[in-house]
């Protein structure tokens, strides 16, 4: 069955050992930042915060929710789904991608635990909550980092999830992180065109199938809600808003709603980023007027700590968009054996057959036409002998059938995202960059050489022989021991 809502997955987290409350007093200045980075490089649970300094006892904040654990990375994402902890990531990306083909239309409800507390108006005080400042050098607390941001198409109606960051300005005012291709971005442009405010509602602390569905990169047109009940196996309940006519889940912690000016933009940043780096200077991005918060009792603010992978953000795209980039290839007929978005999500890795010369570039050309793929740069195309969700593997198949001269790739003039580290600060502005493909596969008119491992480099009765006897050599008692 799917949790009806954060708390109750919190109690399948705490029964699975994934759950960690620290009950001692901690600062929201820099220091639970500093606990939940590290608690991600340790690859430790989830981290309630059961007390923060200036704030009312029964204001909570959650970090690290579905961040890598042991002994899978991937463990609390399937927990989530409501799969085995240990269940390895191929499997999940399957099963993630038989899901999707169930779309299930959300169930709309007349109220729900959000609005058990209701703010408007000049009460509004963003700073009620325990925001953090997560990393030393940001340009201010970011109340918008592990959540779902709704928004609409004014033209079709198409409601979008996504998770675009929000820093807080003042009590009431806030930012929004969203450039088109990003649809909440392109939403906002069109709005903007018109001269109109963009209705804007952050839920923070929903069911976690919500922010995996709206982290998922679905083409546009398409709706998370659906995706999430689809994921889930039932309808994902929501509620309307106060202030506009947007929906939330009902079971949401907190839901902040709100509308985007025109043609207005505030500086935001910098900001410790998804891929590993703080931004190198702030953005002038458009601003949010705040008209209506509304939150559970005792409510728990979720946050994010992005950075050098994995965080949230990786541990999802390693499933989720990793399934999406399949069903893609699917769609266009492309045959592959497996793919793999490793974090941070600028790459993705996909094992093919080779079928023609220049197989290569039909596959790339397909993941750089999809949404899920516009903004990732690198390529890696590899044979279907090679576990992609295994780095090690990976680098043996590129260091050993990339041909440095004719299998490497550059496509110049490409979108480009202003958080890629690596860009100039003009290509930055202008979102214009580069992409490369790198062919790691043999040529289809060639013979491979054979493979030296256990699986090729015997005959398939010494192997038997050998795994027959394995108790008998005592690898399983001197494992035991250790």
């Amino acid at each position: 069955m799917p949790y009806k809502d954060l708390r109750e997955f919190l109690g399948k987290l705490a029964g699975e050992g994934e759950l960690h409350r620290i009950e001692a007093e901690v600062d929201w200045n820099l220091e639970i930042g500093a606990i939940t980075r590290r608690g991600i490089e340790l690859q430790l649970p989830a981290i309630m915060f059961e007390k923060i300094k200036g704030f009312p006892p029964d204001y909570r904040v959650l970090g690290n929710l579905l961040t890598p654990t042991r002994p899978i990375k991937q463990g609390r994402l399937s927990l989530a789904l409501g799969l085995p902890k240990d269940m390895p990531p191929q499997e999940v990306i399957e099963e993630f991608g038989r899901r999707m083909d169930r779309r299930t239309k959300p169930k709309i409800v007349p109220t729900g635990p959000c609005k058990e507390n209701i703010v408007k108006g000049t009460d509004v005080d963003l700073w009620q909550f325990p925001t953090p400042l997560m990393h030393g050098g940001d340009g201010g607390r970011y109340i918008g980092t592990w959540h779902i941001t709704i928004t609409r198409d004014p033209d079709t109606g198409w409601v979008n999830w996504g998770i675009y960051r929000h820093m807080i300005h003042d009590r009431n005012t806030m930012s929004i992180l969203s450039f088109p291709p990003q649809h909440g971005g392109v939403h906002y442009a069109k709005y903007e065109e018109r001269g109109e405010p963009m209705p804007v509602a952050i839920a923070i602390g929903t069911e976690p199938v919500c922010s995996i569905a709206a982290d998922t990169q679905l083409a546009a047109g398409e709706d998370e809600a659906d995706l999430t009940g689809g994921l889930r196996g039932e309808p994902i309940e929501l509620v309307k808003c106060e202030t506009n006519d947007l929906y939330v889940p009902a079971a949401s912690e907190i839901v902040i709603e709100g509308f985007a000016r025109p043609k207005e933009r505030k500086p935001d940043g910098p900001f410790g980023e998804y891929h590993g780096y703080r931004d190198f200077h702030p953005v002038n991005l458009p601003v949010i007027d705040v008209t209506c918060i509304t939150y559970r009792n005792a409510p728990i603010l979720t946050i994010s700590n992005m950075g050098k992978p994995w965080d949230e953000a990786g541990i999802i795209s390693s499933i989720a968009q990793s399934a999406i980039v399949g069903a893609e290839l699917k769609r266009q007929n492309i045959p592959y054996s497996a793919v793999y978005c490793p974090a941070p999500d600028f790459g993705v890795i996909i094992a093919v057959k080779n079928q023609y010369a220049g197989y290569a570039h039909t596959v790339a050309s397909a993941v750089w036409g999809s949404k899920v793929g516009i903004h990732r740069p690198f390529v890696f195309v590899v044979g279907d002998d090679v576990d992609v969700t295994n780095p090690e593997d990976v680098y043996w198949c590129l260091v050993t059938r990339l041909n440095p001269e004719r299998n490497i790739h550059v496509q110049h003039n490409a979108p480009g995202h202003s958080l890629f580290p690596f860009l100039s600060l003009e290509e930055r502005t202008a979102r214009r960059g580069s992409r490369v493909l790198f062919d790691a596969t043999f040529p289809p008119d060639i013979e491979p050489p054979v493979v030296m491992d256990f699986r090729h480099g015997w005959p398939e009765e010494v192997q038997q022989k050998v795994l027959d006897r394995w108790d008998e050599y005592g690898f399983e008692r001197m494992k035991a021991k250790g």
